[in-house]
């Protein structure tokens, strides 16, 4: 395919500086480069060249310390003004791994949490930053709270049970949870960021060495996709953390909400334009009955259409998002509690748009879509297990409640 992507799916580049668009470039020269050129080769020896591709664009590119300041030897990107910047090189990561691309979106999710310039955690950033900002690539995991055991009250974060605690003692707390599972790669993290039940039961978050005395990890188990990202259950027995590694103020978990919502938005987004230039190559020579071109038939336009409507529209919401972050001011959504909605609502709407274009692609394309040859298949799963993540079976009715009680004023669901 010859045809430049940005001319396509728009969107406002003013957003971003030239900093941010000199380091997108260099994502997609590496995305082009190094996986999308060679899919065949990539996928036939995945567990190898996944661990070295993670390697190069994490610690040769260097975006391992994208969102760590300055100081502490990051790339400085640790504003909301760098919201954008973000998104874009995470929808350039998609477009070649979507694994990539979730372990990235989970260190920059979690460290936005504590290196934002209006909320910087100093004694976390120097406790954390010289484990990821070294040679070695560190991985991370996000345990969310989620469906309550049947029979047991629990601690509620807008409905969803928070199934760990963490316990204030001398000199620091200690964290305490049972099967807890990790969004994903919970057999392999070397740190978790766990939303907790802190004192009265109030949401905190707290930073978990993998490495801690009493963390326990349960077998490995299989997921749909992003199989690099093996994850396992995850118990805390007894886990001694200092007091710097838990956040207690107020909006802390909302915000990370926010944050894996739109990165892990723009990691499908990023899939689904790849899964669109698949699409457009494998269009390009397909004839049908009577030696019409299949693109230029009605029926198969429409198919195609759809294609890009889904994709172009998930990544024109993503961008709205990332400048609300950026300027909640001018989108009058300084309340904490309107960007939380809107990033939910964004977050679930872009997933079910990439999985729609996904869909309606495979039904056009037969078995060329469902065969490894063309890595559509692939983009599929990894794609519906974020979607499963964020807004699946039994998670998507939280973000209704949440939209619900924000634009209905509802108090008792």
């Amino acid at each position: 395919m010859n045809r430049n992507v940005d001319d396509l799916f728009i969107f406002p580049k003013q957003w971003m500086d030239d900093e941010s668009k000199s380091i997108a470039t260099l994502v997609r020269q590496w995305a082009d480069k190094e996986i999308i050129s060679k899919r065949m080769e990539y996928r036939e020896n995945y567990t190898s060249l996944f661990k070295e591709e993670r390697e190069r664009l994490g610690l040769a590119i260097g975006l391992q310390r994208l969102t760590l300041p300055v100081e502490h030897g990051g790339f400085g990107w640790n504003s909301p003004e760098n919201a954008p910047g973000v998104l874009t090189i995470l929808c350039e990561t998609g477009r070649a791994d979507a694994a990539i691309g979730i372990t990235l979106a989970a260190k920059y999710a979690i460290f936005a949490t504590i290196t934002l310039e209006h909320n910087i955690n100093q004694k976390l950033c120097d406790t954390l930053a010289p484990l990821y900002a070294g040679d070695e690539i560190k991985t991370v995991a996000i345990i969310l709270p989620g469906a309550g055991i049947a029979g047991k009250e629990h601690p509620l974060f807008n409905g969803r049970a928070i199934l760990a605690e963490a316990k204030a003692v001398e000199g620091g707390y200690t964290i305490e949870g049972a099967n807890l599972r990790p969004l994903f790669s919970g057999k392999e993290a070397d740190l978790f960021c766990v939303v907790c039940a802190g004192k009265n039961g109030k949401p905190c978050i707290a930073f978990v060495p993998g490495d801690a005395a009493g963390v326990k990890r349960g077998v490995a188990f299989l997921t749909t996709g992003l199989n690099a990202c093996e994850n396992a259950d995850v118990t805390f027995s007894n886990v001694r953390v200092s007091k710097e590694n838990v956040i207690e103020r107020d909006g802390a978990v909302e915000e990370l909400y926010v944050w894996i919502n739109l990165l892990l938005g723009g990691v499908s987004a990023g899939a689904g334009t790849n899964f669109y230039e698949m699409l457009f190559d494998w269009g390009e020579t397909r004839v049908i009955k009577g030696g019409t071109m299949l693109k230029e038939n009605p029926l198969c336009a429409s198919v195609l259409a759809d294609v890009a409507e889904e994709v172009a529209l998930s990544k024109l919401l993503l961008y709205d998002l990332a400048h609300i972050i950026t300027r909640p001011e001018e989108w009058s959504a300084g309340n904490g509690a309107r960007v939380f909605t809107f990033a939910e609502m964004i977050g679930a709407r872009v997933q079910q748009s990439v999985m729609k274009a996904i869909n309606r692609g495979l039904e056009l394309m037969g078995s060329a879509g469902y065969s490894k040859e063309w890595h559509v298949e692939k983009h599929w799963r990894d794609v519906k297990t974020i979607q499963s993540l964020l807004c699946g079976v039994a998670a998507e009715a939280p973000v209704k409640m949440d939209t619900a009680r924000f634009f209905y004023n509802c108090t008792e669901i």
